[in-house]
């Protein structure tokens, strides 16, 4: 008799690989899109398009990790393939390399939006463009090379009855610093660093973006109507993304606060394991599903994106014929 937490690890698997494609797929179309509109245009790629083809990439790169840690990552490949911990720990830094570098780079792109808004005839540099992704990522491999060590990963394939597990890798046994205390330290500078001040900065620039928006006076009574439709899309598209952001992380970041913070020194025993329960892993599942989000938000409120998009599925079904 197949056993309940079979079928629920076996859901989870297929919301994992779901996403993976999802995230693969939806961010190379738009990269696709991005060079088809520069070779129609002939025009240089805009600030704001670098942004995004960077955060495209940081998207397609997590989502391209999922597969990998059902291979180096599973019991068979962890017991019996010389070096696979190092393969497993590298392939979970990676993830969080790419997920912290999507954040970043969120951010910089409600920057960008703020300033074409407030200041829509000023020109930028790609000198500065290139800065601020190599910021980007900077920021992000320092933090992602310190998830070498102590570091729990997902483990996959465990046995008939159970699929997903989770283990450490690489503990830390020093008498002056504990594992524990790297993974609350992780753990805590993650919540700082990657949710909630790029949450403030992504907020507080979207309502100066909106009001901006919202203070612009137009010139002719004919444009009214159609400045009130991309004043209305432009906005409700700020509120969901930052919903979106907000709600993906908040679950997993508020279960690993109380796992570390709140009931370690009740709980030592339990502490010292890691949590492979449902749901957390339904909770991780929903954080590292925003990597697909962001091409689904944007073709479903830019129509020129979303036409594109069905041209190019069109293209892909019938084989390039028109």
């Amino acid at each position: 008799m197949i056993s309940f937490i079979l079928i629920q690890d076996s859901c989870l698997l297929l919301l994992y690989t779901f996403t993976s494609l999802l995230a693969i797929i939806g961010n190379g179309l738009v990269f696709r899109i991005s060079f088809l509109r520069k070779h129609s245009t002939g025009l240089k790629l805009s600030t704001t398009s670098i942004f995004l083809l960077n955060l495209a990439l940081a998207d397609a790169l997590c989502g391209l990790t999922i597969p990998f840690q059902f291979i180096f990552c599973s019991t068979y490949f962890l017991k019996n393939i010389t070096s696979s911990s190092y393969l497993c720990i590298s392939n979970k830094s990676l993830q969080i390399l790419a997920y912290n570098a999507s954040t970043i780079t969120m951010c910089v792109i409600a920057y960008d939006r703020y300033r074409i808004i407030q200041n829509p005839l000023r020109q930028y540099s790609t000198r500065h463009t290139r800065q601020a992704i190599l910021f980007t990522w900077i920021i992000s491999g320092i933090y992602a090379g310190s998830c070498l060590i102590s570091m729990k990963v997902h483990t996959y394939f465990i046995s008939n009855q159970k699929l997903i597990s989770c283990q450490i890798l690489f503990p830390m046994k020093n008498k002056f610093i504990s594992s524990d205390n790297i993974r609350k330290i992780r753990v805590f500078s993650l919540v700082i660093l990657f949710y909630i001040i790029p949450l403030l900065i992504i907020s507080i620039l979207c309502l100066l973006t909106m009001r901006t928006i919202a203070r612009r006076s137009i010139i002719g009574v004919q444009q009214f109507a159609t400045f009130k439709r991309s004043r209305t899309r432009s906005m409700r598209l700020l509120i969901i993304i930052v919903i979106v952001f907000a709600l993906s992380h908040l679950p997993l970041h508020l279960l690993h606060l109380q796992d570390f913070f709140i009931f370690s020194s009740k709980h030592r025993l339990q502490f010292n394991k890691c949590n492979d329960t449902t749901i957390y892993l339904f909770f991780y599942w929903l954080g590292i599903s925003n990597c697909c989000h962001n091409p689904i938000i944007y073709s479903w409120f830019n129509k020129q994106f979303r036409r594109i998009v069905l041209n190019c599925f069109r293209t892909i079904i019938f084989c390039g014929r028109k």
